[in-house]
């Protein structure tokens, strides 16, 4: 049986000769009384706290599940846009391969350019100290040969004869300059 305070109050006990004295046992029962009710004042406060807290702790609980399924999906979210890094930051490296592929291409190339130019520019010096040697070597040949006929001619003046080479303008002299006219056709083709 669930005792409220007012019940202890109301209990009456059987008087008897030698009983209890009746004024301390309802004084002992008021503050008995009393007490209980603070008691049962102080069980529903708990009551009431214990209510509350729980919830708080529901709420708690609850919002605990949404941070944590909010957490996950983050986490995911996170291993998705890693992924996509990772493949962005490929395809970049890939791309910058490539570039530089293109570039490492391009200049091997313009290297095999110049190097034919310069081939070509090489063999074209050789050509020309070739000709210019021949061309030489052909004057110095010519003007030794101019030499000895003003020898001759002067030799043929104290003789009194003619030579064919000072009548002719000297046929030497005049390979030596269809030689030069030769040269400069070879140059212009």
């Amino acid at each position: 049986m669930d005792w409220k305070p007012e019940d202890i109050v109301e209990v009456d006990f059987n008087r008897s000769f030698r009983g209890y004295n009746e004024a301390e046992v309802r004084e002992f029962l008021e503050e008995l009384a009393s007490h209980w009710e603070a008691l049962l004042e102080e069980k529903e406060k708990v009551i009431q706290e214990n209510r509350e807290l729980k919830k708080k702790l529901s709420e708690k609980e609850e919002y605990l599940k949404r941070i944590d399924a909010q957490m996950e999906e983050w986490r995911k979210q996170l291993e998705v846009e890693k992924g996509l890094a990772k493949k962005e930051a490929a395809m970049i490296v890939e791309e910058a391969e490539m570039k530089a592929r293109k570039i490492v291409e391009d200049a091997l190339a313009r290297k095999k350019t110049i190097e034919a130019g310069y081939n070509e520019l090489l063999e074209k010096y050789r050509l020309f100290q070739i000709r210019f040697k021949s061309l030489l070597q052909t004057f110095m040949e010519s003007i030794e040969w101019k030499g000895k006929e003003w020898e001759v001619i002067e030799e043929n003046k104290k003789e009194g004869t003619k030579n064919e080479a000072e009548e002719d303008g000297g046929e030497i002299a005049r390979f030596s300059l269809k030689d030069f006219k030769d040269e400069g056709r070879m140059r212009r083709s």
